[in-house]
């Protein structure tokens, strides 16, 4: 593509509202998409607790005892920033006596989930449980949505590997606008591997073993969330000028020096981080012991991290060599946002372009600050070792696969998976009960980076091929794979120019055609189309 012509689909920014696009009624946004140049900084924000999930309120630990879950999908308000009201989203819940909102759901592999979606909004919506295996009635596919005041219900075994998925909206062409306002929430199994390890390693869920759901979020100058639907951020995705993890701006972690373990979800609509801890200017080690479904089969020791949208990472800090009052930073490390890719050698430059032209003051691929961890008690325990060996991870036997290719890329001003955007009644890609295919998910040179994510089934990547240099570098083998493929996988990176191959085993535990999706998980390249139906047949 000449950089004339994409200038023309990505520089558009006096085009306004894309058709069918709006911003929500309980949004401000009037063009202002910076909360002050103070916001955009977080200078002035205060230090904020992290919140730590408890046993209820706002993302509130919900231990399923077998009894149905009721998730009422509402508009409500969320002191965000400073104690002010911002427009949310949230699936609230009576569970046990206790009132949730956007429940972290923690279940044992094995048991029978019960669930019902109340529709509380003034427009459709449903609920997709993200890298669960369950028929396909019970995926959340856009067709299954229901209209405002609807309900759905859902009933299905949980199957996983013990790790940590997630819930969220899945209604075509409001995915994004829908998860963005709140829309979504934690989902742990655990299983005998989890447990052993939690036990090898003496950890506590909620003080030494904690979930970090990291997004970005815009807040105009009243400290509102808002969301513009404009010709740019279809296309290049929605970034936001505030991070929050666990719904806390400037979140500071008080620790001890011992090891901790963080399950760390990347919600956000577009943004990829690069994960460091880094100390007195300079990063340091930690480990990563899972992926998106589960434990991996040993530790990796690594400095920094590519996460996308909706991928997971399960990592073992170890602060036991820290002296009192020491500070870390969890930051996501500059890269370039578009290396490798449409325009040439102005990689990092059209990064920072995007970032401004889609009104964010934080432009992808910048570096920031996601939260402060500060030692404030010792501890004369060791760290307790960690285990050679986390978990069995058989690989797929691709022997006599079927190789499909999958093509991403730019058609017109609509991001297509093989030249098609989404059709409810097409079915583009089936696959056929009991076998295993290799898909080649092959990403334009003249592109953007795009997380493809696979519901129903989990998959393993096999390769990457013509990665940019600065994911060649992380490389974990000989075959490319970067730290984060090294597990099983429901969404993967793929950046321009690149070629991920990865092997999918279509087992089926459920009778009859079994109707999914595949898409991009940057939920407005998804909203705009990037997106198929997948057909498994029996």
């Amino acid at each position: 593509m000449q950089r004339r012509k994409f200038l023309q689909y990505a520089g558009l920014t006096g085009l306004g509202v894309v058709g069918g696009g709006y911003l929500y009624k309980y949004a401000t946004n009037n063009g202002q998409n910076n909360f002050s140049d103070a916001l955009a900084g977080r200078a002035e924000i205060p230090r904020t607790p992290l919140l730590i999930p408890g046993n209820s309120g706002p993302l509130g630990m919900l231990d399923i005892t077998g009894a149905p879950l009721t998730l009422n999908a509402r508009a409500t308000t969320l002191p965000l920033i400073q104690g002010k009201p911002s427009p949310f989203l949230t699936y609230a819940a009576q569970y046990a006596g206790k009132a949730y909102q956007n429940p972290t759901i923690r279940i044992q592999r094995g048991q029978q989930f019960t669930a019902r979606l109340q529709n509380g909004l003034d427009e459709p919506t449903i609920i997709h449980w993200h890298g669960l295996h369950v028929p396909g009635v019970m995926d959340g596919h856009p067709r299954s949505t229901v209209a405002a005041g609807g309900q759905y219900d859902y009933t299905f075994p949980v199957t996983n590997r013990g790790g940590m998925y997630w819930y969220h909206t899945h209604a075509h062409n409001l995915t994004a606008k829908q998860a963005y306002f709140g829309q979504a929430g934690m989902f742990m199994v655990e299983d005998e591997d989890d447990l052993a390890l939690r036990n090898a390693l003496q950890l506590e869920p909620g003080v030494t073993e904690l979930p970090l759901l990291i997004q970005d979020k815009q807040f105009d100058n009243t400290g509102k969330l808002s969301y513009s639907s404009n010709m740019m951020q279809q296309m290049m995705g929605q970034l936001g000028n505030t991070i929050l993890v666990n719904l806390t701006p400037q979140p500071q972690l008080d620790i001890a020096n011992r090891l901790y373990r963080f399950r760390i979800l990347n919600g956000s609509n577009s943004r990829i981080y690069k994960l460091a801890f880094v100390h007195r200017g300079k990063t340091l080690p930690y480990t990563v012991i899972g992926t998106d479904a589960g434990l991996l089969d040993r530790p990796y020791t690594v400095q920094q991290v590519f996460l996308a949208p909706a991928e997971r990472l399960d990592i073992l800090f170890d602060a036991s060599r820290l002296r009192a009052a020491d500070e870390v930073l969890l930051t996501s490390l500059a890269f370039e946002a578009m290396n490798n890719e449409m325009m040439g050698g102005m990689g990092g430059g059209m990064g920072g372009m995007m970032g401004a032209m889609g009104g964010s003051g934080l432009a992808l691929g910048a570096e920031f600050e996601i939260m402060k961890l500060v030692v404030t008690s010792q501890t004369k325990a060791g760290s307790p070792p960690l285990p050679a060996r986390l978990s069995t991870l058989a690989r797929i036997d691709t022997k006599k696969a079927t190789v499909r290719n999958v093509s991403l890329g730019l058609q017109g001003m609509r991001w297509v998976i093989n030249g098609e955007s989404f059709d409810m009644n097409r079915y583009p890609i089936q696959s056929r009960s009991n076998t295993v295919e290799v898909w080649d998910f092959q990403n334009a040179k003249a592109s953007m980076p795009h997380p493809m994510h696979i519901h129903g089934f989990s998959f393993q990547v096999v390769s990457r091929v013509n990665s940019p240099g600065q994911v060649r570098k992380l490389a974990q083998d000989t075959s490319g794979r970067l730290v984060t493929d090294m597990g099983w996988k429901d969404t993967v990176l793929v950046w321009p120019g690149e070629t991920v191959r990865i092997a999918i085993d279509f087992t089926n535990h459920y009778q009859g055609d079994q109707l999914y999706v595949m898409h991009c998980h940057n939920l407005e390249h998804e909203d705009q189309g990037m997106m198929v139906n997948h057909l498994v047949k029996a």
